[in-house]
């Protein structure tokens, strides 16, 4: 069980105990199913719209005889942003929340801040819902944020799928991401909160002009944010069918390897109508990112594959093609982590690959120096470059495990390929008892 957070003076006082909300029970019947007794995090910022997400999932999950545990991550982009997230956590503790403050360390990568902090705070969220074992992370996105996401999209030449904007339910290689609040108009969780007298703190850098978000918060009406997500909504069923058309070609067209690298029938693919869609889906798995390329360097890839039998790049991924077909992996070249993992650590590099160090000395992790020689592999050297090693020296080779489930231990740091997004549909391994279940 997770252990109730204690209020700021370190008294417990008995917790207020919030109202079962009919709609979003309604809206999480929907999202499921769930265990018998539901281990959930929420992430919770302190705004108006998380602190009535956990609230009604604190309410929601109590009814269940589960779990809930709030997560708030400190970005430490502002000089008030922790005594922000301490604050949120005491609001919280009156009703009884469980909350833990994860804070992120070192500069943003370069270019598109916002863009950058978000897979921050999303990598630090999962790792979260792994410590607390969880598999289902509830997002306090509601109505006008949904029409924010479509026209922006609507703004970069999305096609159909793209204007559907956020999903109600993403699976992701080991928890599930659930947006029970899609339908919520902003004024309705102000209310709610407004009845059980409980504030919130509105963060300024959301009306920030410099960013596209910000633009178009300044520039759109309430109305028209609101026209706009009702009209994603109604994409949905659109985009449910494709989603399963895409996984359905995958299966079809690809072979992926234990190791993350993938042969793949490009001609077969690219002759579907969501050829470019399964594309997408394959480098974003094995590139280890969480959405796939933008539909315009899709196509231009798309195309350019269709033309030429030569290797091309995108999405941090490589597509070579040899004597046994087109293959394609992580681009070596643009991996320069290296993961340090003390004994018995655990951790996860190049955003592909789970690490496990069950011996007695720390490791250091980086990419491999020199491919394993031809009769040991069926893909192009360039692209055995991309796999893990143990550092220093010549990069000796870790061994890939298909599952880290339902093996012997062994004394040395092997490899699991977890990619944060499955290549098609979820990719969640059932465990009971130490069994590996199928």
């Amino acid at each position: 069980m997770l252990s109730p957070a204690l209020p700021p003076s370190g008294r417990s006082t008995p917790a207020a105990v919030p109202p079962l909300d009919p709609a979003f029970e309604a809206a999480m019947e929907r999202l499921g199913p769930f265990e018998r007794a539901p281990r959930i995090v929420a992430a919770v910022s302190g705004g108006r719209d998380s602190m009535a997400l956990a609230l009604m999932a604190k309410a929601w999950t109590d009814a269940r005889r589960g779990d809930l545990l709030a997560i708030t991550v400190d970005h430490r982009l502002r000089p008030e942003s922790a005594d922000e997230a301490a604050g949120t956590g005491a609001r919280l503790a009156r009703f009884g929340i469980p909350h833990r403050i994860v804070t992120r360390a070192g500069p943003l990568a370069a270019g598109n801040r916002q863009a950058a902090a978000r897979e921050a705070r999303y990598r630090l969220l999962a790792g979260a819902c792994r410590n607390a074992g969880a598999l289902h992370l509830l997002l306090g996105h509601h109505l006008e944020d949904q029409g924010e996401t479509a026209a922006m999209r609507a703004e970069r030449g999305s096609g159909e799928t793209g204007l559907a904007a956020m999903a109600p339910v993403s699976e992701l290689a080991d928890m599930r991401l659930l947006r029970p609040l899609l339908d919520r108009r902003r004024r309705e969780l102000e209310g709610y909160l407004d009845q059980l007298g409980v504030e919130w703190v509105d963060d300024p850098t959301n009306m920030d002009p410099s960013s596209a978000r910000g633009r178009l918060r300044a520039s759109m009406t309430v109305a028209q944010l609101r026209r706009m997500g009702r009209e994603a909504a109604g994409r949905a069923s659109f985009r449910r069918d494709r989603e399963q058309r895409t996984a359905d070609l995958l299966v079809r067209t690809v072979r992926l390897h234990d190791c993350g690298i993938a042969q793949v029938d490009i001609a077969a693919m690219l002759a579907s109508p969501v050829g470019e869609a399964a594309l997408g889906r394959l480098l974003a798995a094995l590139g280890g990112r969480v959405h796939p390329p933008r539909t315009g360097r899709l196509a231009r890839l798309a195309a350019r594959l269709g033309d030429t039998a030569s290797a091309a790049t995108l999405g941090g991924c490589a597509l070579v093609p040899a004597r046994s077909g087109w293959w394609c992996g992580r681009e070596a070249g643009r991996i320069g982590e290296v993961l340090h993992l003390a004994p018995g650590g655990k951790g996860l590099w190049d955003g592909r690959f789970e690490i496990v160090n069950p011996g007695p000395s720390p490791v250091a992790v980086g990419r491999r120096s020199r491919a394993a020689p031809a009769e040991e592999r069926s893909w192009p050297a360039a692209l055995d470059h991309a796999l893990p090693a143990l550092l220093p020296g010549d990069g000796q080779r870790l061994e890939v495990r298909k599952s880290a489930y339902g093996l012997d231990e062994t004394a040395y740091p092997y490899a699991t390929f977890r990619p944060r997004s499955a290549l098609a549909g979820p990719g969640f391994a059932l465990v009971s008892s130490g069994a590996q279940l199928n």
